[in-house]
């Protein structure tokens, strides 16, 4: 469905909007992200790369355009509103040549607050390594920074082996999501999600994934990171 399916995400912790972007954008977007990583097209703020370096990008938008654009797209604006129930911030970009295969974690970790939006401007699958999320882990338990620190229930705990025990006690479902060009994938910040193996060694899996925060959201810690709304203004919270 191209609407957001609001009961699916409140229940599971995700949902997918079909078809929220046009395959020419995406084309155009994959287009401009291999001529950076191949040096065809050089951008002030992004470093030369060496040849198969398919590391992710971290916040391409503060310097980039175009990321910028695609972090405020208007049809990603609605179903953010409602999945947050307010007016939706966006405070970080990842763009992904390549599946991950990152092994199980919380985004609201790294980013309190948060939900994503993941974009896939290909067709995604296990072939080229698709996440896999633990419906209802959202409803569950947070994992904390102050869980890792001494007394901590995690102290010396390696963050994935944790993610991995919390994964064990939710006793829910793992699911893999199938995807195709131009679906966006919301989803909880609380969700348990891992990316998935390659099926296809060598395969691409251009995904622009896209996070945000509520504008009320006040114990922002990453003070220093632009909180930008989508009539392209941005501030500053401390």
């Amino acid at each position: 469905m191209n609407t957001l399916d609001n009961e699916h995400y409140r229940e599971k912790g995700w949902a997918v909007v079909e078809g929220l972007f046009g395959a020419a954008e995406c084309e155009a977007l994959i287009r401009h992200m291999s001529d950076l990583q191949a040096g065809k097209k050089t951008l002030e703020g992004f470093a030369p790369r060496e040849s198969g370096d398919w590391n992710r990008t971290h916040n391409q938008h503060w310097y980039d355009a175009e990321a910028r654009k695609w972090l405020i797209a208007p049809a990603l604006y609605e179903p953010l509103r409602q999945c947050l129930y307010d007016e939706p911030e966006g405070i970080q970009t990842m763009y992904f040549w390549v599946g991950s295969e990152q092994g199980r974690h919380q985004d609201q970790y790294y980013l309190p607050g948060c939900m994503s939006a993941w974009i896939a401007l290909v067709d995604i699958d296990e072939e080229n390594g698709t996440i896999w999320v633990q419906s209802g882990s959202h409803k569950g338990r947070l994992l904390k920074k102050e869980d890792f620190a001494e007394r901590g229930e995690f102290f010396e705990w390696d963050y994935n082996k944790a993610v991995d025990e919390l994964f064990r006690r939710n006793d829910l479902p793992e699911e893999v999501v199938r995807v195709r060009c131009g679906d966006v994938v919301f989803f909880d910040g609380v969700l348990v999600h891992r990316g998935g193996p390659i099926g296809q060694p060598g395969s691409f899996r251009h995904v622009l994934a896209n996070h945000y925060i509520g504008h009320s959201f006040a114990p922002w810690p990453h003070v220093r990171w632009p909180r930008i709304s989508f009539d392209g203004s941005e501030r500053f919270t401390g």
